[in-house]
């Protein structure tokens, strides 16, 4: 009755902005926040600079096409659904956006909006602009699946997710699976990100049962979808709709609190057809939507995604989750499988049920009831009941096609609660609603952040602070902290110890971990050898065979068998050292034992066919893995295995096909066979995979025999790196660079591995040898000067290094920044920073950031003319999260403009200066965000009209002027209202004719700064985004020491305490010369609108 699924790959071109190069140095980003967990980006490069450049550009596509739905794959922008069709209604189901036009967004830089992205295993997927690889398969009846998937080296977990359409269903099911190769735990998200058309027709359909929404970290909630209260400093206290975009104005997120249901969706009504997303809710409970708003702010980002497209709407939903950020966590050798549906639907409008075969509507509406049912599946004779309190009121027979829908109108009587059944014609149930009673519950409370470490005394309490911080990547606060704490309370706490040498063995401190595991047995065997928890006994193993001890591991690695939380791992460890002996029965048996534990560990399968092999049972091993390769397609060890027992060409295709050549694969496959014995295999398998990347390459130098073929790979190794940026972040690929120690870049990049892991000793030797052996290698410089001033405040060590780093890459525009940043931090004068970035401008020009600091000394310097003329042309593009910096310098511009005018007496000039400032440019990348009080341009508004003799509209002005928050703590975030728009307010309150009021207001000003001078500044535990780039640490507390001294400055010149102001303000520039809004009111004092 139905066609058949249709799958086929095509080169496809699309319009594509183009970035600019990937950054090849290191970002070591430890306070650095990102969408509420932390945003370091090793052991990635990172890119982020877009050219603002289009071109045509090809893309490998997959196609996906049954009757109903016809799907676009895009393995090379990391595996995303790229289009959605609904064949049927003939609409795109999600936001199809026809360009590839990235911005600022994701992780390591580069994002584009539309289609359906996979987050994993963090916000934005770190390989969200990289490609992956893929595999097709056919299915039973008529299915067709395309696998996509990659190992990451972030986490060190891999995923593969199978997408799969069938012959007589108008969905697309996806089947993840995760996989933790690793010994030791990992942590991962999952939010599939599908994004919707946005605008006024669109409403999220959220179930009925979801009456509160959190936000993220669950730092706030907010009743839905009537929200009643302050949310995202937005007023929707008059009781306002925010499932409807309409009702958005302003960046907001929202995430489910919690329901029972199995589904998540969107509705456009003007397109009257949706998109639905099903999953079992045990499973996926993450329920979120995310906007722009529809305001200034929002359409700026919309300008920046997309050309014609408009607005969209990110429809988030999350496995093993409810919140973000929000982890679990793998065991080792662990995988978690799960299942997601996304489908069109069409004509119900809002619905209250759906599963994989239909969705139901069931609504009260102006005295009538409203039926509908929209078919998924074929629905054959089904038998549609409605009852109200138990009694039967409607009852019919429909058949529907997939795409169909069946909708009725009853009168609505006044009848109690219905009941709304579909049921097929031999009485089996397929889906029910029972109308929603809304309980008057009172909202959740917002979560709290934990104590610090010092303050807690129970180990139980430390030990679970930890997990919480290690599972969601906390950024400011550190698991091994509570740990430490934990076992300075009780030497011997054996999970705070186990949980301690585990993050000691993941940073490849294996004499600390092993200290730490005998510490945890020193208390689990002081009654008996026999513990029900193997994991300390397994963490000593693991220490032992890193450190060579084959022996005790392996006496270790037994113990730990005895454990059932452990036996899996356990047999595996003991599988791969027998085979290291050369005891290829002693192997097979051990892993067989394993694989009964754990059927789902595609490392010991590609084991187990090895040694079946090598057992002379060949054919039994190629068997084995063609019927592995039916559950893991995408499993290198198994593709590597049937090249290595077939050594046919098909293999030797397959396995170049589905590693892509691409280095983390074969880095993964090359530690997989060292730790089996198989040292010849890998130099075999690595030749075959030639992976022009830098540790494949320094892979091949480790392993070779021959001097000058040696250093010709670490040669090609250094010269691959800028083209495929990866740092080292796998415990073997450590081992296999210190194995390197000749190599200055091989040092290097361990010095890296290092430094991510904070040991910053080993990494500054490492560096220091990399100097010694190469002495002009600025990245080495560079890094140096960075730990200098971050870990020893030793300026002058990392002036003299980031000096020599420029002077060795003058065209690097990344040290140019850095450089200067330093500068700034230290106090150099704004002429002399000036002088250095106007000489190197082209270099300047390269980056918005180094732009930006360009821009602000010509402003505190009186050339006003020089930045206006930058702002009015360049297109900039600004980090989500980061914005500000670029229209703050734009405000600024403007009003010392206008100042400037106002001097002159040109009040004409400068009124129209202020009045531009109202709206940004295009141009910045940036729009304004509603509430945003601009109190000191209508202040300076309302002194021209006053000047020009207009009293009425100076007063307006003036009242305009008064409006906005009274918080003068400093802004953390770039929608936080600015401290000296109070100062404009006070200034406002006198001319409005209210100087005691005023008074008050200044001398408030001034108690604050006594008050809080001392304070030391906290970081925010629920921070969602700090996304700067900046490697150089700046100090909170000299920061808030100049909020401090500008505060009471703008409280004295209040007050009318002019030397006093220009006291406090001389102090202020002597700690930063630079402090942009201490020359605006400088240049304001001057032009003598305060006399």
């Amino acid at each position: 009755m139905y066609g058949s699924v249709k799958v086929w790959q095509e080169i496809i071109s699309l319009p594509t902005w183009t970035t600019g190069a990937e950054d090849p140095n290191p970002m070591f980003l430890e306070k650095r926040v990102y969408q509420g967990s932390s945003g370091s980006v090793y052991p990635y490069g990172v890119i982020d600079t877009l050219t603002g450049e289009r071109e045509m550009r090809d893309y490998q596509a997959v196609w996906m096409e049954n009757d109903f739905l016809r799907v676009m794959l895009l393995p090379e922008l990391g595996g995303r659904i790229h289009r959605a069709y609904d064949k049927v209604k003939q609409r795109d189901f999600v936001y199809y956006n026809e360009v590839d036009k990235p911005a600022l967004v994701g992780l390591l830089g580069p994002w584009i909006s539309g289609g359906i992205e996979f987050n994993w295993p963090q916000h934005h997927r770190p390989t969200t602009f990289k490609p992956v690889d893929f595999s097709i398969q056919q299915g039973e009846n008529g299915a067709q699946t395309v696998w996509m998937g990659e190992a990451e080296p972030m986490r060190g977990l891999q995923v593969m997710a199978g997408f799969t359409l069938y012959p007589d269903r108008a969905l697309i099911e996806i089947t993840g699976k995760i996989f933790n190769g690793n010994a030791t735990p990992r942590h991962f998200l999952w939010w599939a990100n599908p994004a919707v058309k946005g605008g006024d027709a669109h409403q999220s359909v959220f179930p009925p049962d979801v009456t509160a929404v959190f936000d993220h970290g669950k730092r706030d909630v907010s009743a839905f979808p009537i929200a009643t209260g302050t949310y995202y400093k937005v007023d929707y206290s008059a009781g306002v709709d925010i499932s409807r975009y309409k009702n958005v104005p302003v960046p907001t997120s929202y995430m489910a609190e919690k329901s029972d249901y199995d589904f998540v969706g969107a509705y456009h009504h003007d397109e009257r057809g949706g998109l639905l997303h099903v999953a079992d809710h045990h499973v996926s409970p993450g329920k979120k939507q995310w906007s722009w708003g529809y305001g200034d702010f929002g359409q700026a980002w919309d300008r920046n995604l997309t050309d014609e497209n408009g607005p969209y709407i990110e429809l988030m939903t999350g496995v093993f989750t409810d919140n973000q950020p929000d982890f679990t966590w793998l065991a080792p050798y662990e995988e978690k499988v799960f299942v997601q549906n996304f489908l069109p639907y069409s004509e119900l409008g809002m619905v209250q049920n759906a599963n994989t075969q239909l969705a139901l509507k069931l609504v009260r509406e102006s005295g009538q009831l409203q039926l509908g049912v929209y078919a998924i599946a074929p629905l054959n004779h089904i038998v549609v009941e409605l009852s109200a309190d138990h009694q039967p009121l409607y009852e019919t027979q429909l058949t529907l096609k997939p795409g169909e829908s069946w909708q009725q109108t009853l009168p609505e009587n006044g009848v109690g609660r219905l009941t709304l059944k579909v049921k097929t014609a031999e009485n089996q149930p397929l889906l029910d609603y029972q109308e929603h009673i809304t309980q008057q519950t009172p909202l959740p409370e917002p979560a709290i952040a934990p104590a610090l470490p010092e303050a807690i005394h129970n180990g139980d309490e430390l030990y679970f602070i930890g997990q919480h911080l290690e599972q969601y990547n906390h950024a400011s606060r550190y698991a091994a902290d509570y740990y430490r704490r934990a076992i300075a309370l009780d030497p011997q706490d054996y999970r705070n110890n186990v949980a301690l040498g585990t993050l000691a063995f993941n940073q490849a401190d294996w004499v600390l971990a092993e200290q730490c595991a005998r510490a945890a047995l020193l208390r689990a065997h002081r009654l008996n050898k026999n513990p029900r928890d193997g994991e300390a006994s397994m963490l000593l193993a693991s220490a032992l065979e890193r450190q060579g001890d084959e022996q005790g591991a392996w006496d270790h690695y037994y113990k730990a068998s005895w454990s059932g939380n452990c036996r899996d791992a356990a047999w595996w460890s003991l599988a791969r050292l027998a085979m290291k002996r050369g005891d290829v029965a002693d192997a097979l048996e051990k892993v067989n034992t394993s694989l009964r534990f754990n059927a789902s560990n595609p490392l010991a399968m590609g084991l187990k066919a090895l040694a079946l092999a090598n057992s002379g049972q060949k054919k039994a091993a190629l068997e084995f893995i063609f019927a592995s390769l039916e559950q893991y397609p995408l499993s290198y060890p198994l593709h590597c295995m049937r090249w290595m027992i077939e050594r046919s060409d098909d293999a030797r295709e397959a396995l170049l096909r589905i590693t892509g050549r691409r280095g983390v694969n074969a880095s993964l496959l090359a530690g997989w066979l060292l730790s089996i014995g198989q040292t010849s295999a890998v130099k075999e398998v690595l030749a075959v995979l030639d992976s022009q990347e830098a540790l494949p390459m320094l892979w091949r130098a480790s392993l070779s025999d021959d001097a000058n073929e040696r250093q010709q790979f670490i040669a090609a190794a250094e010269h691959c790196h800028a083209h495929n940026v990866r740092f080292p972040n796998s415990l073997d690929e450590v081992q296999m660079l210190q194995s390197l120690g000749d190599s200055a870049f091989a040092r290097y990049l361990l010095g890296c591995f290092w430094y991510s892991k904070r040991r910053y000793d080993e990494a500054v030797s490492c560096w220091r040898e990399t100097l010694e052996k190469s002495p002009d290698y600025a990245p080495a410089h560079r890094l140096l000067g960075v730990y200098s001033w971050n870990k020893q405040q030793d300026a002058t060590q990392a002036l003299a290094y980031l000096q020599r780093a420029v002077a060795l890459e003058p065209d690097n525009a990344r040290f140019l920044f850095e450089l200067d940043f330093l500068q700034k931090l230290l106090a150099r004068p704004v002429h002399e920073r000036l002088t250095t970035l106007v000489e190197r401008k082209a270099v300047v020009l390269k980056r918005d950031d180094l732009t930006a600091e360009l821009l602000s000394l010509w402003n505190a310097s009186g050339h006003y003319a020089d930045a206006a003329a930058i702002l009015d042309t360049r297109v900039f593009h600004p980090w989500e999260g980061g914005e500000g910096k670029i229209t703050g310098q734009y405000l600024l511009n403007q009003l010392h403009r206008a100042l400037q005018f106002i001097e002159r007496g040109a009040f004409k000039q400068a009124t129209d200066c202020l009045k531009a400032a109202l709206r940004y440019p295009d141009n910045l990348g940036e729009g304004r965000l509603p509430g945003q009080t601009d109190n000191d341009i209508w202040y300076l508004l309302g002194y021209c009209a006053e000047q020009a003799g207009d009293a009425q509209q100076a007063a307006e002005y003036y009242q305009l002027a008064r409006q906005g928050g009274s918080t003068l703590d400093a802004g953390r975030y770039y929608n936080d209202q600015p401290a000296d728009y109070l100062f404009w307010q006070g200034i406002a309150l006198r001319k409005s004719g209210n100087p005691a009021q005023a008074e008050q207001h200044f001398r408030h000003f001034i108690d604050w700064a006594a008050q809080h001078r001392d304070d030391v500044p906290q970081v925010d535990f629920f921070a969602v985004s700090l996304p700067d780039l900046v490697v150089l640490d700046v100090s909170a507390q000299q920061r808030h020491q100049q909020h401090c001294l500008f505060i009471e400055a703008l409280g004295h010149l209040g007050l009318g305490n002019v030397s006093a102001c220009q006291q406090r303000m001389q102090q202020l520039l002597q700690i930063n010369p630079a402090h942009d809004k201490a020359h605006l009111i400088r240049h304001a004092l001057q032009s003598g609108i305060f006399s």
